[in-house]
């Protein structure tokens, strides 16, 4: 398996980088057959049985307050609620999102670091950060995006400061194997008109923020960026769009393969993906005009060439999009969370689907996998692993994570479920069959006098905040602990159990 002289299993046997993980099991090992995803080839309609159980209100180890509904044997901390002050005296965002483990060491290899987005819309406070971007006062601010740098020991948070300023609406973004985060900006806002920037670009993070520069990476586009996943065999750097029915799904080869930070700003080629033999195949739901009649339909991809990646966006699309579109690329409803893992890619289109009225593109979701062809680089094939056909079995999965064993994890993010175990919004696991099951449920309801008790007077209101999304989750490298946001009111959690009792 050698592509471009690289031996892949060489290197996926390393390990040592975060990204480079190993076995290739849980649910991308061997499950891409009709067989195994037979149950549920229009759509799973109800969750399956989670192999942890049930779930039910478990108390935060830092406040006493039962934050979140977890499996019997598991617990979790809360830490950099929105409002606390940080290690450099600036106040922690709002509206947390994405999230990655980027690099282990420290204090004997004990320490976690975490790169965390803030999806702030618009102006907001600047995070004070030495990388910076866009710092003019647009609408009365400055633009409130960006990321922090989270250290933590034990399951403990020890120190927290900002490391990206200046942008704006940070999704999700994705771990380099070098130890950077890759943070994308999900909008095409043009500032330049009130003295600003233009947005809609990927920048490189790093754990000290002295070192990230806060420059763009121009080459990977200008478009609603949602997650990117690096493949640490070949470094292609895969790419998801976040607009409504004109997402196109790309990847950049970087010209610099050094892989350290920096090297992806210094250029390369942005490219789309085209199903082979379907010019301009719609990936929006199942049947109809689309390309995929069923789940566990496997598609033909070769990836093309795109001239322009800093275009314009054009007749509500995006530039890239255009382009590729103009090309015969593939067209996905919203692309969100993508991650990468052993020799595959999992992606997730979050209104995948027909809606109540029919609509294609308006439904609850998917799961795709990618997996790159071992003999010829500008090939793959992509697979529908999973499909919801009922809100209950599947919320319009967002960021997506995968853990050290290959157990596929989602974060909800549809209108708010009633299921067996009530209301909140959900952290989904699969099966080894590609089967939704109920992982974690929210339960922050907050009163005025928890936020006294806790000393968080007047960082954020008093109410029921079960129906805001989960995001950022993610896995260290040990597989002990599954990090993860609430997004408003801004939380952090670190997850704790008995992963090993089932394929998590």
């Amino acid at each position: 398996m050698n592509v471009g002289g690289v031996d892949r299993r060489a290197i996926l046997r390393g390990g040592a980088q975060i990204g480079a993980i190993t076995a290739l099991g849980g649910v991308l090992g061997g499950l891409m057959s009709r067989q195994s995803l037979a149950a549920h080839t229009s759509g799973q309609i109800s969750p399956a049985i989670s192999p942890y159980g049930p779930v039910f209100p478990i108390a935060d180890q830092e406040t006493g307050l039962e934050l979140l509904k977890l499996p019997r044997g598991f617990t979790y901390r809360s830490f950099s609620w929105q409002g606390d002050l940080m290690s450099n005296g600036q106040r922690v965002s709002p509206a947390h999102d994405g999230m990655g483990v980027v690099s282990v060491g420290g204090n004997g290899g004990q320490d976690t670091f975490l790169i965390r987005n803030h999806e702030v819309r618009g102006s907001g406070n600047l995070i004070a950060a030495p990388g910076q971007y866009d710092t003019a006062v647009q609408s009365g601010g400055r633009l409130g995006g960006g990321c922090d740098v989270l250290r933590i020991r034990n399951g403990k948070l020890i120190d927290h400061r900002g490391t990206l300023g200046g942008t704006t609406v940070n999704c999700a973004g994705g771990v380099t194997p070098w130890g950077t985060w890759l943070t994308c900006e999900e909008t095409t806002y043009d500032g330049t008109s009130a003295g600003g920037k233009k947005h809609g670009y990927v920048f490189e993070c790093s754990i000290d923020p002295s070192e990230t520069t806060g420059e763009p990476i121009v080459g990977m586009g200008r478009f609603s960026h949602e997650a990117v996943a690096v493949d640490p065999v070949t470094g292609y750097v895969y790419e998801t769009e976040d607009a409504r029915n004109v997402s196109g799904l790309y990847r950049y080869k970087p010209t610099n393969t050094a892989r350290t930070y920096g090297a992806l700003a210094q250029g390369g080629q942005l490219q789309a993906a085209r199903i082979v033999g379907t010019p301009a195949a719609k990936l929006l739901a199942l049947g109809g005009n689309n390309a995929v009649a069923a789940v566990g339909d496997v598609l033909q991809v070769e990836w093309v060439n795109l001239d322009e990646p800093d275009a314009a966006p054009t007749g509500g699309a995006s530039g890239p999009y255009a382009e590729a579109l103009s090309k015969g690329c593939l067209t996905m409803s919203r692309g969100e969370g993508i991650w990468h893992h052993g020799d595959s890619i999992a992606i997730v289109d979050t209104s995948f689907g027909r809606n109540s009225a029919g609509a294609d593109g308006r439904g609850l979701g998917a799961v795709w996998i990618y997996t790159p062809s071992t003999s010829n680089p500008e090939r793959g094939t992509l697979t529908l692993l999973y499909a919801a056909a009922a809100r209950v079995a599947g919320n319009n999965p967002d960021n997506l994570t995968i853990s050290p064993r290959g157990g596929l994890v989602t974060c909800d993010d549809g209108d708010e479920v009633l299921d067996d175990f009530g209301e909140g919004q959900r952290i989904m696991g699969y099966s080894a069959h590609g089967e939704a099951y109920i992982l974690a449920k929210s339960n922050v309801v907050i009163s005025d006098g928890d936020i006294a008790k806790m000393g968080r007077t007047g960082q954020f209101p008093a109410d029921d905040y079960r129906g805001a999304e989960f995001c950022g989750a993610c896995f260290d490298p040990a597989g002990q602990t599954l990090f993860v946001n609430v997004q408003s009111p801004g939380i952090t959690f670190a997850i704790r159990g008995p992963w090993a009792s089932g394929n998590l």
